[in-house]
């Protein structure tokens, strides 16, 4: 075989060690006092090393226009670091990076065929699969033996009584846990080596996502096992509609009993070690119903007062949004870079609640479009979701009724779970989350699919 199809040059290897890098990436490194990831240095090296072969072989070709757009709006995202004087050099790291996200793991060549799609899907699955399970592991150890240390300003452990275990972060740690549930049933389905550990892994990472409380990913889940129930236990079904529907909701009916006995679990399980504890429910349904109200009453007391119940139930996610909106107006053209959220909001800004800019993002993807990129990178990822939307609906009409239906739906739903995580915290834009790259990554093969003319012919992945 040719070098081009084995050695560096090679885009598949380059994810892998990439997938790699972001997985260490979403550990807590800042625990032992890490600032940077230097491992950046060879990829970005190694991806120059590509783009230039792939130009020079006439194989790098851009005219599909929703890589366009977000690689537009990756150059953007790095003018408007390069313009910013706050930027320091986490900010150009993940500016550049972020543009290496565009460039090599969600555009693929034009040449790109469904083999190569199997091909690449079969190593990126385990590699996933052990990385994560074994993260997991340690960090359920952790929660067993209450585990919790802070060094360098960083928690590792049990974080209140949420659980972050060996992760910086217990949301993005539970999103990453949800999309390597999907990947797991997509090797189960496809009958991957190893069967019995991709079922044990979908356990543990059931139980993790558990124990971070995060309330997102357990709506990612729900959305999962409704998704996988409807495939298997009433697609194929010669139903009703009527039927179905009842199905359906039976189905979603289970699940929430399910997830309230889980909740009861974790709480049941301090209580058995010794540790008191009185825990409320993350969702807080009577504040939201009570806040709703409100919200509605017509006059304009009653309004705010509605608004600081959600942002208290929220976590003070309207507070948060406040000010990511006084920031943007710091550099409403084209944003204010990568990294700089915390160091503008808390310099240049009259924000009331000074703890909400002691994060660095705006909790919501598409505010981070707006104050990263300003409003040229907005349109631009609007402009991309939409047609992303259009794209995926396309897909699953062309697929649906054949073999590779699964396998696309699966790849959708990781997409899906990356994009309800961003809209209450880590969003698309940011390098230190593994299920964001991994999200792009099988974008990037969803939209190869529709580019497939004979997708009538593919019977599997």
């Amino acid at each position: 075989m040719e070098i081009e199809e084995n050695g560096i040059f090679n885009r598949k290897y380059y994810k892998l060690c990439f997938i790699i890098y972001m997985f260490i990436n979403t550990l807590a490194l800042g625990y032992l006092g890490i600032e940077t990831n230097y491992l950046f240095v060879p990829l970005l090296i190694w991806a120059l090393v590509i783009i230039v072969h792939d130009i020079y072989k006439k194989k790098f070709k851009l005219k599909k226009n929703y890589s366009l757009l977000m690689i537009v709006q990756g150059l953007i995202l790095l003018l408007a670091t390069a313009r910013n004087d706050y930027s320091d050099l986490n900010s150009y790291v993940i500016a550049v990076m972020q543009l290496v996200i565009y460039l090599l793991i969600f555009n693929n060549p034009v040449s790109m065929s469904k083999d190569d799609i199997e091909d690449e899907v079969r190593m990126i699955i385990p590699l996933v699969n052990v990385l994560v399970g074994g993260a997991s592991l340690i960090s359920i150890g952790m929660y067993l033996v209450h585990f919790s240390s802070l060094a360098n300003g960083w928690t590792l452990g049990m974080v209140g009584n949420r659980l972050f275990g060996i992760y910086f972060n217990s949301n993005p740690a539970a999103f990453l846990a949800c999309i390597t549930i999907v990947l797991a049933l997509v090797a189960v389905r496809q009958k991957f080596k190893g069967k019995y550990w991709y079922l044990a892994n979908i356990g543990i990472q059931l139980v993790y996502i558990l124990l971070t409380r995060c309330r997102a990913a357990l709506i990612i889940l729900a959305i999962i096992i409704v998704m996988v129930g409807y495939y298997f236990l009433i697609r194929r079904k010669p139903y009703s509609n009527f039927k179905r529907l009842g199905l359906v909701i039976s189905l979603i009916v289970v699940i929430a009993g399910a997830s309230l006995v889980g909740q009861r679990v974790v709480e049941i399980v301090p209580q058995m070690q010794g540790i008191a504890s009185k825990e409320t429910s993350r969702f807080q349904m009577d504040k939201v119903v009570k806040a709703g109200h409100l919200l509605i009453a017509g006059n304009w007391q009653d309004f705010n007062q509605g608004l600081t119940i959600i942002d208290e139930v929220s976590n003070g996610r309207v507070s948060l949004t406040k000010a990511a909106l006084e920031i943007w107006h710091t550099e409403p053209v084209i944003g204010i870079g990568a990294n700089n959220f915390k160091k503008i909001g808390s310099q240049e800004t009259d924000a009331l609640e000074y703890w909400a800019v002691q994060v660095v993002h705006s909790h919501n993807v598409f505010l981070e479009a707006l104050v990263t990129t300003g409003v040229i990178g907005f349109i631009l990822f609007v402009v991309f979701f939409f047609k992303t939307l259009l794209m995926i609906f396309n897909v699953l009409k062309k697929s649906h009724g054949k073999e590779i239906y699964f396998i696309v739906q699966m790849f959708a739903m990781i997409v899906l779970s990356e994009f309800i995580g961003s809209l209450s915290d880590y969003g698309v834009f940011y390098i230190y989350s593994l299920s964001a790259t991994l999200a792009w990554c099988f974008l990037g093969y969803l939209y190869t699919y529709q580019n497939i003319t004979e997708i009538s012919n593919i019977d599997k992945i």
